[in-house]
């Protein structure tokens, strides 16, 4: 995701998720009292983490039919936004930005 304008997205979830998420930005707020952290933060990264998982196996899933369906010599690899690695680790090429106000 590149720097883009934040829009607002209501979403409904049930009360348990709700305080998970409340639990989770205590935890940080605790851990790091100068960076101030919110539900919705978390929810924020939560949902473009996985997002960006999503697209990340459905380009290689795009890449392996394209592997399988094309002749040996015609093959050329297919550049991949991110790595199985860098997404373990938390890493994105594109940053999915927080705000903290």
């Amino acid at each position: 995701m590149s720097i883009e304008e934040k829009v607002s997205l209501t979403v409904s979830i049930a009360k348990s998720y709700r305080d998970r998420l409340r639990t989770m930005a205590a935890q940080q707020n605790l851990h790091d009292p100068d960076k101030l952290t919110s539900a919705s933060t978390i929810a924020r990264e939560i949902i473009c983490e996985h997002l960006d998982k999503l697209e990340f196996l459905e380009e290689n899933f795009k890449a392996a039919q394209y592997a399988v369906t094309t002749s040996n010599e015609a093959k050329e690899e297919l550049p991949l936004k991110e790595t199985a690695e860098n997404l373990e680790k938390g890493e994105r090429n594109e940053l999915c930005l927080t705000t903290t106000n």
